[in-house]
């Protein structure tokens, strides 16, 4: 979460936590995030591509609550998958993830972060605007052995209609955890970084904090091959290369299955040339696992 720029704010917020005046702070944090939270679920669709390498499914693109184009994919796909409404994410802004947008619609679902202030806002923010929502949120960091017990405790045998994970590195190691059988659809971030030819991996590391320069998670093929191991086909690249869908093999028919070379896309729409080239230097002096 973005750190407020007006000084009478950040007093607030600084004098409510140093003297644990818990409803207070919840309070001002509702409404240092209302207008843009509110501002983010009424604005109208924007349907401008990324890239100029696309897939027919990427027509379908728009954007409304999503970070980039994801919410017109999932729109596209779950108006031919028979659904509950029912989405598990991992990793959100409280005004821009890729459920929101479902949420506005009468999804229900379990959100989960490691950001505290994330957590306190979206659950005050959702209550607000969509209190016939049922939505559990969990402020905890996610790993490969919590993974899932933090999703299926309440109920093993649970349908999750719409998965997402953003964890800015272990991901692939969450994925390969995670008991999917019960999962219809996957979207999760690769690194476009690592190039359309490679099935690396950034190795297991619990204590990882993303930066920007390019060392997180896994190539699109590595995560390629882990996905079509459990059961998955993909669908679906975002056009800002930022995300890949994949949907239960049992619903492939109803898409045309990519090919996750062909349909890679480049990603760092919001790097300049000069911070790109350091990422990809970066990139190439960077201890990756190669999956075979």
């Amino acid at each position: 979460m973005k750190k407020s720029k007006k000084f009478l704010t950040r007093a607030l917020f600084y004098i409510t936590k140093k003297f644990s005046l818990n409803f207070l702070y919840k309070l001002i944090l509702f409404l240092h995030c209302y207008t843009s939270f509110k501002k983010k679920i009424k604005r109208n669709k924007s349907s401008i591509l990324f890239s100029s390498k696309i897939d027919e499914i990427n027509k379908f693109e728009f954007q409304v609550t999503s970070q980039n184009n994801e919410d017109g994919i999932i729109d596209y796909i779950f108006q031919r998958i028979p659904n509950n409404k029912y989405f598990v994410e991992i990793g959100f802004t409280y005004n821009e993830f890729n459920s929101l947008n479902l949420i506005s619609n009468g999804w229900n679902g379990q959100l989960i972060e490691m950001q505290k202030d994330e957590c306190l806002a979206t659950k005050s923010l959702i209550k607000h605007f969509f209190p016939d929502t049922k939505i559990k949120i969990i402020n905890q960091q996610v790993n490969k052995d919590n993974i899932n017990d933090l999703v299926f405790k309440e109920n093993e045998n649970k349908v999750i209609d719409f998965f997402s994970i953003d964890i800015d590195g272990n991901d692939y190691w969450v994925l390969k955890n995670m008991k999917l059988d019960n999962v219809k659809v996957v979207c999760c971030e690769y690194n476009s970084w690592l190039g359309s030819n490679s099935k690396k991996v950034m190795p297991y590391n619990e204590k990882h904090v993303w930066i920007n320069n390019g060392y997180y998670g896994a190539s699109l093929l590595a995560l390629d091959k882990l996905l079509t191991f459990k059961g998955f086909d993909l669908i679906a690249v975002e056009s800002s290369g930022t995300n890949a869908f994949y949907v239960k093999k049992e619903y492939s028919h109803l898409f045309t299955i990519l090919s996750p070379k062909l349909s890679w896309k480049p990603g760092g729409r919001f790097d300049d040339e000069i911070s790109s080239a350091k990422i990809k230097e970066n990139v190439s002096k960077s201890n990756f696992l190669e999956i075979k």
